[in-house]
């Protein structure tokens, strides 16, 4: 059975010099693992058949009570479908296969899975991860959705999806069927444990079954692709089933996700008096950030690109009075153009590293703080209307995973909670579900090869996070290992979504890049991903006109503008300062 070591996380050094030359002078590629002569594979035994199939406790590494097929599907081939908005292209003829894994605690949900296998099968799997909280099996195993997609947010409209270039594709619902907020199941010692990332080994196993059972063969070669909740299952296989996966992609993962949750409350606790920050504020707010930052990237845009520069002033630990400019007259609240000074330190506590003092999963003991750049725009503290104190804050997600998976009180008002008091309780958490250890080395060996894209203005899932484990990273293994095996891309004010506009314009900032190619052919053909893919904003319906492009730049460099057309990606440069 994998084990997870616990190595602490090391503070690193800027990259910024280091990249640079890795910029200039790329490590050679490797060469590709796919067999180009390999068949194209047909199944051995009628899709229809397997349905009932029932397999042994065996054929799945960890503890369940086996797993059955529940129903199993020949799916006919549909042609591309052009519609009003957007276009649904062709998917091939596929067994649809259904299947439910049995928990060994009776109490404990099943987890339910589907695998789509094309009757043309490449030999090649990829599992895609699950989002919020689960509860569901995901929706984009034959048709992908260019937004909000489990595989890549940024989905371009005109790519072709993965199933029919063959690959089989499956995931599950993670051991719980509630695909809403409320988080009861998390009570259950096993669901919980489904949910943090054993689910995820035990679908692999399961599907990998009912593949060799079709087609005599096991595959060849396995990718893991997830976005927000996704994202962070995507981390979880590399670091704790690294041997099972020769491809990842983590699109704004939820690591160090227990202090993300915690940070999450903390931040609505102060909110229940006079630290709330009002919706009809954050145009002060925006416009002061747009103030500090917008030009620090070479171009007033409305657009944040130098999100390192502009992260500094606006961190109450470098910079005394971030937001002095817009303080209200004597700090009391007088009205919508300006700040109190309780609201100051409200936005001090989010941007501000949260210290827990002790350590967590890995030796993590801080919360990094969060960017700026969408303070004009919905979905930034996502605290409205004001939280009262008599009853739980408006906290979702975060609030049910606090109380039924972390706390296990159903009951606690979340106003009350204390890191120092539930220390026992938060590391308990971290060791299931934070995917935050940097010791990829069975990962690495294998030959696995990690790409991970965060967005710099995400407050759904905290980039800053991510940039730190990637900064440990570099730390353990050295810059020219990590290079050799993983990319990490910022999407500059990008939102968690991977979407993001102008403040001044409203225009769509370029955000499609399709890390699904990238990846395989990484994996396959050997082709090491560029250090400034390109992104793109272009019309979702045939011909697919491309508005405008931009460098989507490896951390920790940023696209800066240095002259010429706007819309164009020539125009900017991945820079450091």
């Amino acid at each position: 059975m994998p084990t997870r070591s616990t190595t602490p996380d090391a503070t690193a050094a800027t990259l910024a010099a280091s990249l640079l030359l890795v910029s200039a002078c790329a490590s050679a590629n490797p060469p590709g693992r796919d067999n180009a002569a390999r068949p194209v594979l047909t199944p051995i035994t009628p899709c229809a058949t397997l349905t009932g199939l029932v397999l042994p406790v065996s054929a799945i590494d960890l503890p369940t009570s086996g797993a059955t097929i529940t129903s199993a599907t020949l799916v006919a081939a549909t042609p591309e479908i052009v519609g009003t908005s957007a276009v649904t292209h062709a998917v091939p003829e596929h067994c649809s296969i259904l299947g439910s894994i049995h928990p060994v605690d009776p109490a404990a949900p099943p987890i339910n899975f589907q695998v789509n296998v094309p009757t043309q099968w490449n030999q090649k799997t990829i599992q895609v991860g699950g989002g919020g909280l689960n509860g569901s099996i995901p929706r984009n195993l034959a048709v992908v959705a260019s937004s909000g997609s489990p595989i890549s947010a940024a989905f371009p409209p005109d790519a072709e999806y993965p199933i029919s270039r063959g690959y089989a594709m499956f995931g599950g619902d993670s051991g719980h069927q509630d695909p809403s907020n409320n988080a009861t199941w998390a009570l259950n010692a096993e669901a919980w444990q489904n949910f943090g990332h054993a689910a995820l080994k035990k679908t692999h196993d399961a599907a990998f079954a009912v593949i060799r059972t079709l087609y005599g063969k096991k595959p060849k070669l396995s990718y893991f692709m997830g976005q927000s909740q996704g994202g962070r299952e995507a981390m979880e296989v590399a670091q704790r089933y690294p041997k099972d996966y020769d491809g990842v992609v983590a699109t704004a993962p939820l690591i160090g996700y227990t202090a993300h949750v915690v940070h999450k409350t903390l931040l609505a606790t102060v909110q229940t008096g006079a630290g709330w920050i009002a919706p009809a504020k954050y145009g002060a707010v925006a416009a002061e950030v747009m103030r500090q930052c917008d030009a620090l990237d070479g171009l007033s845009d409305g657009v944040i690109s130098n999100y390192p520069g502009c992260a500094a002033r606006f961190d109450p630990l470098k910079v005394a009075q971030p937001f002095a400019a817009i303080r209200c007259a004597g700090g009391a609240d007088t009205g919508n153009t300006c700040v109190s000074d309780a609201q100051i330190a409200t936005l001090n506590q989010m941007h501000a590293p949260t210290s827990f003092g002790y350590p967590l999963a890995n030796g993590w003991t801080t919360f990094p703080g969060y960017g700026v750049g969408r303070e004009a725009f919905s979905g930034w503290l996502t605290i409205a209307p004001q939280p009262s104190p008599a009853t739980q804050p408006a906290l979702g997600q975060p609030g049910a995973t606090l109380n039924y998976g972390i706390l296990k009180d159903p009951s606690f008002n979340l106003v009350h909670f204390d890191v120092a008091t539930f220390a026992n309780q938060v590391q308990a958490a971290s060791a299931v579900i934070d995917s935050t250890n940097p010791d990829l080395s069975a990962f690495f060996a294998h030959g696995g090869r990690l790409i991970i894209k965060t967005q710099s203005s995400d407050y759904s899932s905290n980039p800053h996070t991510v940039m730190k484990y990637y900064d440990a990273l570099v730390s353990k293994f050295g810059q020219a290992k990590v290079d050799r095996h993983v990319r990490l891309y910022v999407l500059a004010n990008g939102d968690h979504g991977g979407s993001g506009q102008s403040t001044t314009t409203g225009e769509a900032l370029p955000q499609f890049v399709d890390l699904v190619t990238m990846s395989t052919d990484w994996v396959e053909n050997g082709a090491t991903p560029p250090d400034a893919p390109e992104l793109s904003a272009k019309l979702r319906l045939p011909p697919y006109t491309t508005l405008a492009t931009r460098p989507l730049c490896r951390y920790p460099l940023f696209p800066r503008y240095a002259g010429g057309d706007v819309k164009l990606a020539g125009s900017f440069r991945c820079s450091v300062d």
